[in-house]
């Protein structure tokens, strides 16, 4: 596993829109741009400020990147979240961002370039904040925290309220490979050619696996659908620990609530679920790639997260 340098004071974030652009949020995406400029350059792509649905064409949205991608930059940062990068998974240069080593972040439709990134090319990504994530008028604690992680200082994340992370299975402790993402738009790369999914497992079995979803708006039988799906392609079977974050649009479906229906699937594993990752703030900062140390006692979930080392990994 190859680990991106990270940032330092004055060090250079690009930041462009593969998705959805600022639109009616401009007042939010400036707040959120001027934090990140008091610690760091910015280079921002045209399409950063454009349309809400997707900021523009697909034509458009690769040539900004490829253009970013030319510059000296040390880290990457898609603006939003949104529906459409998908559609730009063909043409955008990953070997490029791979020889660069750049850090990489985002969540939710970023998800499948931080994915494939891990996976096939294993380098390693960061699951916390979009460009638009800082956007709050004075900085929160989760908002710090990624900061920190971004700067090197991997410090231990613990559960933002008491009570509301659960686990099916009690207290644990487990250490295993964090990889994951948004789990709406990351099923759709399985079974594709960029599923790379089994050779990453393989490669790592022996640190085991922990994975994490975070849900936007799937439905419960939807989640337990896609668990089964993964089951059945082998995906877990060298984890024993699975994270789900809480879902920003619950919806139950067939009176089968989201534990219950992860349950069904997982009977011998440590299932934590209303973690907090993703759409549903305050959230951990996540690195895909890192050896990940999840605690749940006291109801309260704890991960400590550690770099392999290079000569072993």
């Amino acid at each position: 596993m190859e680990y991106p340098k990270f940032l330092q004071r004055k060090n250079v974030i690009g930041i462009t829109a593969l998705s959805s652009g600022a639109g009616n949020t401009i007042k939010e995406v400036k707040l959120s741009l001027n934090h990140l400029k008091e610690k760091y350059r910015l280079i921002i792509t045209p399409n950063v400020y454009g349309e809400e649905i997707v900021s523009s064409s697909k034509e458009e949205r690769i040539k900004e990147l490829n253009e970013l991608l030319q510059e000296d930059i040390n880290m990457l940062i898609n603006i939003r979240g949104g529906d459409f990068l998908y559609e730009v998974l063909d043409d955008i240069n990953y070997l490029e961002i791979k020889k660069k080593k750049l850090l990489v972040m985002g969540y939710s439709d970023i998800t499948p370039l931080l994915y494939i990134l891990t996976t096939k090319y294993d380098l390693a990504t960061v699951y916390g904040l979009n460009g638009k994530s800082f956007d709050s008028e004075i900085l929160e604690d989760y908002q710090l925290n990624n900061l920190k992680i971004l700067e090197g200082n991997l410090i231990v994340q613990k559960s933002f309220l008491k009570g509301k992370t659960q686990s099916i299975n009690g207290n644990f402790t487990s250490k295993g490979l964090l990889i994951g993402g948004c789990l709406d738009i990351l099923r759709f790369l399985f079974g594709t050619d960029y599923d790379y999914t089994k050779n990453f497992l393989e490669k790592y079995q022996k640190y085991g696996i922990i994975w994490y979803f975070d849900i936007f708006s799937m439905g419960s039988v939807d989640v337990y659908l896609t668990m089964l799906q993964m089951q059945k392609m082998g995906y877990f079977k060298y984890s024993n620990t699975i994270l789900f974050g809480s879902v920003l649009f619950p919806k139950v479906e067939c009176n089968m609530e989201y534990y219950e229906g992860i349950k069904k699937v997982f009977k011998d594993k440590n299932i934590i679920y209303n973690a907090d990752i993703g759409h549903v703030k305050p959230v951990f900062t996540l690195i895909n790639g890192s050896l990940g140390e999840i605690s749940y006692q006291n109801n309260k979930l704890t991960l400590k997260m550690e770099l392999l080392d290079e000569n072993n990994g």
